[in-house]
C-alpha cells in the first residue's frame, strides 16, 4: 500500500490552495464579504496565512472563529460556514491541534468556552453546509477537506494498518473520510482492515467505494492496484464458499479482473490475465483458461518475460502440458539463467518424459540454485524414470528372444530354425546395452537422490525483484545438520547473457540445527534478470 506524502499527495500550502479557490469563483460563487463580520473574518484568515510563525497565526484564526459566531447568524450562512471551514483547516495545521482534538476556546467559540471540540467534526460540518447549499462548490470544498490535517489522519492509518494496529487503523481511517470522502486511501485501509478480521463481505464494500473515489485520473495507479486486491480476495473466497456465496464472490471478482484488463496500465495487464485464469479454473473452463494466455501463445516475441512466465503458469495449473511448454521456452529465451523457468521448464519436461531435454536443463538449474534439494530430485526421478523405461525395454527384447527361442525348438524347418537363432542372437546385445543403461540410469538416479539428501543447507527463494538499476533477493537458508551453523551466501547477480552484473557475500546465521533464517541480498547495475550462488560448505 502506498504511503501518502509529499511524492503521492503533498499538503498544499494553504495560500496556494486559497488561491485556487479563488480562480474557481465563477463555478463556485460564495460570499465571503458579508456582512461584516464575515469581511473581517476573510481578512483575518489571508493574514493568518501569511503569518511567519504558528504563534503569529493563532490570534488571526481565534479572531475569525469568534467573529464568525457573531452578529445575525441568519445572515449569509453558506458564507459564513465556507469561510469557517477554511479557517478550521488552517487550525488544523497548527502544531498544537496535531491531534485534531482541543476545546472551543482554544479555536477562538466564547460560548461553552472549556468544552471540548473536534476539528475534523467541525471542518465536515462547515464545508457540509455550503456543498448543500451549492452543489457547484464540492471540487472546491474537497481541496480545503485534502489539506495536510487529511493527510496527516491517512498517512497515519496506513501506518497503524501496516504494524498491524487494526483497530486504531480503522478510527483513523473513518475519521480521514469525515473530512474528504473523495479519495481512496481512508476505503483501502478498512478494506483491508475488514479482510485481516476475516470479513470478506465488508472488505470488498470498501474496497468498491474506493474504486468509486479513485475515477480521477490522479489516482489511476491506485485505481488498478484496487481491483487486483478486490479481485485477488474475491477470487480467494470463491475457492472457498458454496452456493450463493461462490457465485456472488466470482462476479465480484470477475468483474474487477475484467475492469482491470480493459486499463491495466504498464504492470497490471498479466495480473488480470491471471485472475481471470483462476476465475476459469474454478468453473473447470479450459477454453476460457487458454483464452488468456491465447495472445502469448500466437506471439510469444511479442511479451516480456514475466507476462510468458505467468501465462505458462497459468497453462500447467490446468494441466495443457504443450502449452506450458511452450511459454516456458519462449521465456526462457529471454532470461536462460534464471532458476524459475529453468526449474518448471525441466520439471515440464521430465514429466512429459522429455528426459533427454529436461536432464541437461535440471543439471544448469542446479549450477545456479545448488542447495535445493528440490533440483536434485528432479534429476533422481529422471533417471528412476528412465531406469522403468530401460527395464521394460529389456524385457520386450528378452520376451522376442524367448519366442525365437522356442520357435528354433520347436520348428522341423531348419531354414526357420537358423531364421530364429539368428533372431536370437540379434537380441542379446539388444538386451545387454538396455540392461547396462538400466544400471547407469539407477546409479545416476541413487546419486543425485543422496547428493540432495547430503546438503549441509537448503536454501529457498521468496523474492526477486529487478528493476531498471538494482535487483533485490531474498529467502531463507534452513540448517539440515544437527549442530548450529553460520553460512555466507555468496551471491552474483546476473544479465540476460549470464555475466556477472553485480555480486554480495550475505551472512546468514547462526542458524539452530533443522531451523530456518531469512536473508536478503541486493545488487546495484544495470541489465539485473537473474542470480545466481556458489554452493554452501
Amino acid at each position: 500500500m502506498p504511503v501518502l506524502g509529499g511524492r503521492l499527495l503533498p499538503a498544499v500550502l494553504l495560500a496556494a490552495m486559497a488561491t485556487s479557490a479563488g480562480a474557481q469563483q465563477k463555478a463556485c460563487d460564495i460570499d465571503e464579504g458579508s456582512p461584516g463580520q464575515v469581511a473581517r473574518a476573510s481578512l483575518d484568515l489571508q493574514l493568518a496565512q501569511s503569518a511567519a510563525t504558528p504563534d503569529a497565526a493563532a490570534p488571526k484564526l481565534k479572531d475569525a472563529v469568534k467573529l464568525l459566531t457573531d452578529g445575525d447568524m441568519s445572515k449569509n450562512p453558506t458564507g459564513r460556514a465556507f469561510v469557517l471551514g477554511k479557517t478550521l483547516v488552517m487550525w488544523s495545521t497548527q502544531p498544537s491541534m496535531a491531534g485534531g482534538i482541543t476545546t472551543r476556546g482554544a479555536v477562538g467559540f466564547t460560548n461553552n468556552p472549556t468544552d471540548p471540540y473536534d476539528l475534523v467534526a467541525g471542518i465536515d460540518s462547515a464545508f457540509t453546509i455550503v456543498e448543500a447549499a451549492n452543489p457547484e462548490c464540492t471540487t472546491t470544498t474537497a481541496q480545503w477537506r485534502q489539506q495536510k490535517g487529511w493527510v496527516d489522519l491517512v498517512n497515519h492509518a496506513i501506518e497503524l494498518s501496516n504494524n498491524g494496529q487494526t483497530d486504531s487503523a480503522i478510527a483513523v481511517a473513518k475519521r480521514s473520510l469525515q473530512m474528504s470522502r473523495n479519495a481512496p486511501y481512508g476505503y483501502m485501509v478498512l478494506a483491508q482492515a475488514a479482510a485481516k478480521n476475516n470479513q470478506p463481505k465488508e472488505a470488498i464494500s470498501y474496497y468498491k467505494q474506493a474504486i468509486g473515489a479513485a475515477k480521477d485520473t490522479t489516482y489511476a495507479d491506485t485505481r488498478r492496484q484496487l481491483q487486483l486486491s478486490l479481485g485477488n480476495l474475491a477470487a480467494m473466497e470463491a475457492q472457498q464458499a458454496t452456493g450463493a456465496d461462490k457465485a456472488t464472490y466470482v462476479q465480484e471478482a470477475r468483474a474487477a479482473f475484467d475492469a482491470l484488463a480493459k486499463d491495466p496500465g504498464t504492470k497490471y495487464a498479466d495480473a488480470a490475465r491471471t485472475g481471470q485464469a483462476t476465475l476459469a479454473s474454478l468453473s473447470g473452463d479450459t477454453a476460457a483458461i487458454r483464452a488468456t494466455y491465447q495472445d502469448q501463445l500466437a506471439n510469444p516475441s511479442a511479451f516480456s518475460y514475466s507476462s510468458l512466465m505467468q501465462g505458462a503458469v497459468t497453462a500447467a495449473k490446468a494441466n495443457q502440458t504443450e502449452d506450458a511448454i511452450k511459454l516456458f521456452e519462449a521465456a526462457r529465451t529471454l532470461n536462460p539463467y534464471h532458476r524459475d523457468v529453468l526449474y518448471n521448464l525441466a520439471r515440464l519436461y521430465v514429466l512429459d518424459s522429455a528426459y533427454a531435454k529436461g536432464i541437461p536443463l535440471a543439471q544448469q538449474l542446479i549450477k545456479v540454485d545448488p542447495d535445493n534439494s528440490d533440483n536434485y530430485d528432479l534429476l533422481s526421478i529422471a533417471y528412476a524414470a528412465m531406469q522403468k523405461r530401460y527395464d521394460r525395454q529389456q524385457k520386450q527384447y528378452e520376451a522376442m528372444a524367448k519366442k525365437y527361442g522356442e520357435r528354433a525348438n520347436t520348428s522341423k524347418s531348419s531354414r526357420i530354425v537358423k531364421a530364429a537363432v539368428d533372431s536370437a542372437a540379434r537380441m542379446s546385445p539388444l538386451i545387454k546395452a538396455y540392461e547396462d543403461s538400466s544400471h547407469l540410469a539407477v546409479d545416476s538416479a541413487l546419486k543425485y537422490n543422496g547428493a540432495g539428501n547430503a546438503l549441509p543447507v537448503k536454501v529457498t527463494f521468496s523474492e526477486f525483484t529487478p528493476d531498471t538499476a538494482k535487483a533485490t533477493l531474498g529467502g531463507s537458508v534452513q540448517n539440515q545438520t544437527d549442530a548450529a551453523k553460520s553460512i555466507t551466501l555468496k551471491v552474483e547477480f546476473l544479465d540476460k547473457n549470464g555475466n556477472v552484473v553485480a555480486s554480495q557475500d550475505v551472512p546468514v546465521g547462526p542458524i539452530a540445527p533443522h531451523a530456518s533464517a531469512d536473508f536478503t541480498a541486493s545488487g546495484t547495475g544495470a541489465g539485473i534478470v537473474a542470480f545466481r550462488y556458489a554452493p554452501v560448505t
